[in-house]
């Protein structure tokens, strides 16, 4: 009930709040599909995040939203939903930590099915804890552009992000659509991995990253569980959280008004 109300509240508001107000000019009439998104919206849908995080989440958005054409309802809802799953109610940016337990490098990473006895040598097991930095070295090495177990890329190069990006070569893809879109951003992934982590770093890395994997156009299909799924397919294929993106997703096409939109795509 409290949640619903949340909704409630901020759809009575919206007209005050500045929800809105365009702040370019829109292809189609409808005035909410390039409005800046509001502390309002966001703390519906971060519940449990503090009043700076909240605040930084908004700059961060609206700074940089049209350039990655995340100018649409739908779209925003999309992309909303995603990230609520990605960082939490509290907005918790974490990098991929790899304290696997043995069986946990068994069952997730083809190179410890192959290395076996390694697994048990850096997994977390009864006797000794896990060593992350080994895990991810061998577990990312010759993927997504990193180098071998020597280089190190696995580990560098670790899941970060309000969407996790992971491996080296898609760290600079992310970064190649900043530079493009955003030059004069201040954000340079390659050289300030952490950057990733803080609100403006992360908020628009994830939109660089969802540009670069053209998920606009898969928002632009539709509003349904299904459509939902689509886009969870590319953002995290091996998630288990598909029925809880979907949840979030009926909260942010609310927030968002996608009902009453008229600039859908038909």
């Amino acid at each position: 009930m409290a949640h619903r109300q949340g909704l409630t509240d901020l759809d009575a508001k919206s007209g005050a709040s500045g929800v809105d107000s365009s702040v370019g000019a829109c292809v189609g009439d409808c005035p909410r599909c390039c409005a800046k998104v509001t502390e309002e919206q966001m703390r519906t849908i971060f519940s449990s995040a503090s009043a700076t995080k909240i605040t930084g989440v908004t700059q961060a958005f609206n700074s940089a939203f049209e350039k990655f054409e995340l100018n649409r309802c739908l779209r925003k809802a999309h992309f909303f939903a995603q990230i609520q799953q990605e960082v939490g109610a509290s907005i918790s940016v974490m990098a991929e930590d790899l304290h696997y337990r043995e069986a946990g490098l068994l069952k997730n990473f083809e190179y410890f099915r192959k290395h076996p006895e390694e697994a048990k040598l850096y997994g977390k097991t009864d006797e000794h804890g896990a060593d992350p930095e080994a895990i991810g070295n061998r577990a990312y090495a010759d993927r997504n552009g990193n180098g071998n177990i020597e280089s190190g890329d696995g580990w560098k190069y670790r899941g970060r992000g309000f969407i996790q990006i992971t491996g080296k070569e898609t760290y600079q893809n992310v970064q190649n659509q900043i530079d493009a879109r955003y030059p004069g951003s201040g954000i340079d992934i390659m050289t300030n991995l952490e950057s990733t982590l803080e609100p403006k770093g992360g908020m628009i890395s994830a939109m660089a990253y969802w540009r670069w994997k053209k998920l606009n156009d898969r928002a632009d299909n539709g509003d349904t569980g299904e459509h939902v799924d689509k886009i969870t397919d590319i953002v995290n294929y091996y998630t288990h959280t598909r029925a809880e993106r979907r949840a979030n997703f009926d909260t942010t096409k609310v927030v968002f008004k996608v009902a009453e939109c008229t600039n859908r795509p038909k």
